[in-house]
């Protein structure tokens, strides 16, 4: 089962965060976009549409029908869904590493560092670096997914309310912490528990945000005309609030709740088919524009070299469309077929290749 509206919101969100890190590079630095200058938090919708999404297709059989066999078979699913991608990914960003192609490298491909990648535990706060800078966040889903029974349990529960205190005093421990790069919230330092922390906090306000979906008086208040066009305003008004992060993410289970409800508005914008397809995509979009990217700048420096001037546009021009092909290839052949293959290593028969869920970066 899927909702357009959700996934089109994940697209919207990928590309938020690729309209971001363009101008990270230095050759790109003129095409800063000020709407775009605090989408670092779009990795925080990430993890509450993690935790609501795989609480919406997987609550029942692993809340209220726990046991060893569904519990397995979550993680194998989860699994399926993100490491085939993690995996190539990993791979290409280490060959580049290796072949020193960006002529300085931060990175050292340790034995610990390759091993703690492999296994998608390298941002667990035991000084470990992710060798594909994004997947930061893909490894500190995996702690997610670990323990989601018991997120998922006490959400449920008449502690509800303590748990969404804790996810927000988190979120502030966060904040506070000073070690934000460009904003308070912005912390993914590989050697503090507080990536992981950051992750936990967002994916288990959106496993209480599944639990509160089918209330009426959230449906009441969100999902009325105007419910999502009101959510996005307050969002928008925050986002103008100076080091009002932890706002802006308390507002973010309001946003995927009113693309839940799946109201005119949200559908017009989130379920029409660009944003739809681009939700589809939206995990190798994550994992693959920091590469294509670099790829463009330097191509853009050699032809500056070269006497070729005042055409930087069309170089970001063609790193968006590059973007847009290899990872609308990488989505139907990695992870298609990646998630495909798991599956038929786990049951033992092959199965049709059909569209899957866009994963949660």
């Amino acid at each position: 089962m899927r909702v357009a509206s959700l996934t089109g919101l994940r697209g919207v969100a990928a590309v938020s965060v690729l309209l971001y890190h363009i101008p990270h590079q230095p050759a790109f630095a003129g095409f800063a976009i000020p709407l775009f200058s605090r989408a670092y938090l779009a990795v925080d919708l990430f993890f509450i549409l993690s935790g609501f999404v795989i609480s919406y297709g997987y609550h029942d059989r692993v809340v209220n029908h726990l046991g060893a066999s569904s519990y397995i078979d979550f993680l194998m699913n989860r699994m399926a869904r993100v490491w085939p991608l993690h995996l190539i990914v990993t791979l290409v960003f280490g060959l580049r590493i290796l072949l020193n192609i960006s002529g300085s490298q931060s990175i050292d491909l340790t034995p610990a560092n390759i091993f703690a990648n492999l296994f998608m535990v390298q941002s667990w706060g035991w000084g470990t670096q992710p060798i594909a800078g994004n997947s930061w966040s893909v490894s500190t889903e995996v702690a997610a997914y670990l323990i989601y029974p018991l997120i998922a349990i006490i959400a449920f529960s008449r502690w509800a309310w303590a748990q969404a205190a804790l996810c927000v005093g988190l979120l502030v421990l966060v904040a506070s912490s000073g070690m934000g790069s460009s904003g308070p919230l912005d912390v993914n330092d590989s050697d503090s528990v507080l990536t992981l922390l950051r992750c936990i906090a967002g994916f288990s306000l959106g496993v209480l945000t599944f639990r509160v979906a089918e209330k009426p008086s959230c449906k009441a208040m969100i999902g009325r005309p105007g419910g999502f066009a009101l959510v996005c305003g307050l969002i928008a008004l925050a986002l103008l609030l100076p080091r009002a992060d932890v706002l802006v993410v308390c507002l973010m289970p309001a946003l995927v709740l009113s693309c839940y409800y799946d109201g005119p508005a949200a559908r017009s914008v989130m379920a029409n088919p660009l944003s739809f397809h681009l939700g589809l995509i939206s995990y190798s979009i994550y994992l693959w524009h920091p590469l294509v990217r670099d790829v463009a700048a330097r191509a853009m420096n050699v032809a500056q070299r070269h006497g070729i001037i005042g055409l930087d546009w069309l170089f970001v021009g063609g790193m968006v469309a590059a973007t847009w092909l290899i990872c609308w290839v990488s989505y139907l052949l990695i992870e298609v077929r990646g998630h495909q293959l798991i599956k038929w290593l786990q049951r033992g028969r092959p199965e049709r290749p059909r569209p899957i869920e866009a994963a949660v970066p």
